[in-house]
């Protein structure tokens, strides 16, 4: 399957919202994201599997939390949460 990583509006106001060093890491994980979302990041909250999932990305300060879509092949980011201490 072909999967893109949505660069939408949202996405790139959260993605600069991030710490420098975090903003490398997303930037890094976006190549891995569109080769194999699933492998590239972990369940968000249960693990679900379906054709629409949320799943999340550990960087530095930062867990962000993606919406993944097998019917439309997308990725989007849609939120960034502070890592748990």
């Amino acid at each position: 399957m072909t999967w893109h990583f949505e660069r939408d509006e949202l996405a790139l106001d959260l993605i600069a919202s991030l710490p420098h060093e975090a903003q490398f890491a997303f930037f890094n994980l976006i190549p891995r994201l569109e080769e194999d979302p699933d492998a590239a990041t972990q369940p968000h909250g249960l693990d679900i599997e379906g054709p629409v999932r949320m799943r999340e990305a550990l960087l530095p300060g930062a867990v962000t939390v993606l919406l993944i879509s097998n019917q439309a092949g997308r990725i989007n980011l849609v939120a960034i949460l502070d890592p748990p201490t």
